[in-house]
């Protein structure tokens, strides 16, 4: 199994970012390394971490995305359309699993698959722990 961790990343333009860390490894840096670059939708400085995105990813509310998958990075300007990463996620009784990662747009038809991304699997109460205690105080 996947550790999962929020670490607080600085970004000269939007200012702190709540990044997605999987076993030590950053996914806005994989992301960015595929020519994406996008921000984490948990927060961006500019979107604040609420209980609607938690409940999303811990699939406690409805999907995000129409076809049952949530954001998991946005475009800067937090439009769905001009940009995001999404994920399918599953709760498997005892862990988490994140499969199909795809970049998507509302311009384009289709999307890119992400490619050995995933399946991503994560102890169910480590996983609630990451996305519940999320603190972007000083």
């Amino acid at each position: 199994m996947k550790q999962l961790s929020i670490e607080l990343v600085a970004s000269e333009k939007h200012h702190r970012l709540a990044d997605f860390v999987v076993s030590g490894k950053s996914l806005m840096a994989e992301l960015e390394r595929r020519a994406h670059y996008l921000v984490p939708r948990l927060s961006s400085g500019r979107v604040p971490v609420d209980q609607r995105t938690r409940a999303h990813l811990l699939l406690e509310e409805k999907d995000d995305l129409p076809d049952g998958r949530v954001a998991l990075y946005t475009c800067p300007c937090g439009d769905y359309g001009c940009g995001v990463v999404s994920v399918r996620i599953e709760d498997d009784g005892d862990c988490f699993i994140w499969s199909e990662f795809r970049y998507e747009t509302t311009w384009d038809e289709g999307f890119d698959l992400l490619e050995r991304l995933g399946p991503l699997k994560f102890e169910k109460q480590a996983y609630r722990d990451a996305i519940l205690h999320v603190d972007l105080s000083d």
